[in-house]
C-alpha cells in the first residue's frame, strides 16, 4: 500500500502519506501540514485539524494514541501551519489525566529563527522588533497578501518551535538540525522510504541572511523594517525570499514510486536545485507531484512543469486567491496532452474572481468549465479527479 491523500484543506495544505513497511508491513504514517484556520463552508465554519484531519486519522487506525511516525509543516503561513500548531498546543499541555490523542514519533520544521540565523533575531531584537509580532508592523510597508500572511505567521512558527521542544520533536530526527539541500548530501532512509531534500538550498539560506543583516544595518527604524519587509515579497526577490526558502520540498521513494512534495516553494527553484543536486532525469518523472502553492502561476512556470513530469497530479486548493490559476491547469494539460495522467483536485467548486480565457480563446468563469473546455481543446488520455463532496480527501493510490 501507498497512498497520498489530500485532505479537504480548504485554500491550504493537509495531506496524509500512508504506505506498509517493506519489513514489517506496518502502516506508516506521516502527517503534512494542517491546513489553515476555519473558514465557512455551506454556511458553517469549517476547522480543517479537528473537523477533517483527526476524524480521518482516527478512521485509519484503532491505535490511542494514534501513531504519526513522521509529523511536517512545510513553513511558516497560516494555510499550512495553523492546524499543526493547534494540535502541538494540546499535545503540549497534555496530562495523565487528560492524555494526548496522538504521538509524533519525529517532526520536521524549520523554524524562523533556524531559517534566518540567530544573529539576525538578536538583530531584529536589538532594532526594537520582536519575530512574534512583525505582522502589524511590516504591514505598514507592503501591499501583498500572500507575503502578509507569511509574516503574521512567524509567531505562530515560534509557537510551533517552543512546543516541539516541550515534546522533544524539536531536532528534525535523524537530519539533527536545519533541513536544507546541499550537493553532496545522502538520502535519508526513513521507515521503509528514502528522502531526498531539494529545498530550500543551504547557499540560498546563506544569501538570506546575508540580506537579512545587511537590511539590519540601515540607519533609520523605518528603513530597516521596509528593507526586512521586502525579503518577504515573491516578486521582487523571488529567490530569496522567507516564503520560497522557507519551504520543505523533497523527493520520497518508495519501492521504487517518486513521490515530489513541494509546499510553497517557487517550481523554478526547485528545477535549478534538481539539476545542481546532481539529481536523476529519471528521478525527475514522479509518480505524484503536489503542485507547488495551490497552483498558483507564481510558482509553477513552464520550465518546473517540463522538469517534472508526472502521473498524478495534486492541487489543493478552493479559489481563494484565484488558486488555482486558469493558466497553470491548462499548462498541465497542454504540455502533457499525449499521455496518460490525472490531476486531482481537492475541490470542484472553484470560481475565479476574473475569468480565464483559455488559449483557445474560449472564457469560462470556474474550474469545472475549464476543464470540460480543456477536454475539448487537448483529447487525450488524462482524467480530471475531484474530491467527492461526501469524502474529506482525494485519494491518490500507487500500490
Amino acid at each position: 500500500m501507498i497512498v497520498l491523500e489530500a485532505l479537504n484543506a480548504l485554500y491550504g495544505d493537509c495531506l496524509l502519506l500512508r504506505y506498509s513497511d517493506g519489513q514489517s508491513k506496518r502502516e506508516v504514517i506521516w502527517v503534512i501540514d494542517g491546513g489553515p484556520r476555519s473558514e465557512k463552508v455551506d454556511g458553517k465554519p469549517l476547522v480543517v485539524w479537528k473537523d477533517v484531519l483527526l476524524p480521518r486519522l482516527r478512521e485509519i487506525t484503532d491505535k490511542r494514541p494514534i501513531p504519526i511516525d513522521l509529523g511536517m509543516v512545510s513553513h511558516i503561513d497560516d494555510d499550512h501551519i495553523n492546524g499543526i500548531q493547534k494540535i502541538t498546543n494540546i499535545l503540549a499541555a497534555a496530562s495523565p489525566g487528560n492524555p494526548a490523542e496522538l504521538k509524533f514519533a519525529r517532526f520536521w520544521f524549520n523554524s524562523f529563527e533556524a531559517i534566518i540565523g540567530k544573529p539576525a533575531v538578536q538583530g531584529l531584537e536589538a532594532s526594537g522588533l520582536q519575530p512574534q509580532s512583525l505582522g502589524p508592523v511590516f504591514k505598514l510597508h507592503i501591499d501583498d497578501h500572500e507575503a502578509e500572511a507569511v509574516i503574521e505567521s512567524v509567531g505562530q512558527g515560534i509557537s510551533l518551535a517552543a512546543d516541539l521542544g516541550k515534546l522533544h520533536l524539536n531536532s528534525n530526527k535523524p537530519l539533527n538540525g536545519l533541513i536544507s539541500a546541499a550537493k553532496g548530501h545522502e538520502t535519508i532512509p526513513l521507515d521503509g522510504a528514502e528522502v531526498t531534500i531539494i529545498g530550500p538550498r543551504k547557499d540560498r539560506l546563506d544569501a538570506l541572511r546575508e540580506e537579512w543583516m545587511k537590511a539590519l544595518q540601515k540607519t533609520s527604524k523605518e528603513a530597516r523594517e521596509a528593507a526586512i519587509a521586502s525579503l518577504f515579497l515573491p516578486d521582487s526577490k523571488l529567490d530569496k525570499s522567507v516564503p520560497n526558502l522557507s519551504s520543505l520540498a523533497m523527493l520520497v521513494k518508495i519501492r521504487g514510486k517518486r513521490i515530489l512534495l513541494t509546499g510553497d516553494a517557487q517550481g523554478k527553484d526547485l528545477a535549478e536545485a534538481w539539476d545542481e543536486l546532481g539529481l536523476s532525469e529519471a528521478d525527475a518523472a514522479v509518480d505524484i507531484l503536489k503542485m507547488p502553492h495551490h497552483g498558483s502561476s507564481r510558482n509553477n512556470p513552464e520550465v518546473f512543469l517540463r522538469k517534472f513530469p508526472a502521473k498524478n497530479y495534486v492541487i489543493s486548493a478552493n479559489g481563494k486567491y484565484d488558486n488555482p490559476d486558469g493558466q497553470v491547469v491548462e499548462a498541465i494539460v497542454k504540455l502533457n496532452k499525449d499521455r496518460d495522467f490525472k490531476i486531482h483536485f481537492t475541490n470542484r467548486g472553484v470560481r475565479w474572481e476574473k475569468p480565464y480565457q483559455t488559449e483557445s480563446g474560449k472564457t469560462v468563469a470556474d474550474l469545472s468549465a475549464l476543464i470540460d473546455q480543456l477536454h475539448e481543446d487537448y483529447t487525450g488520455p488524462w482524467i480530471a479527479v475531484f474530491r467527492e463532496p461526501q469524502s474529506a480527501f482525494v485519494a491518490v493510490t500507487l500500490e
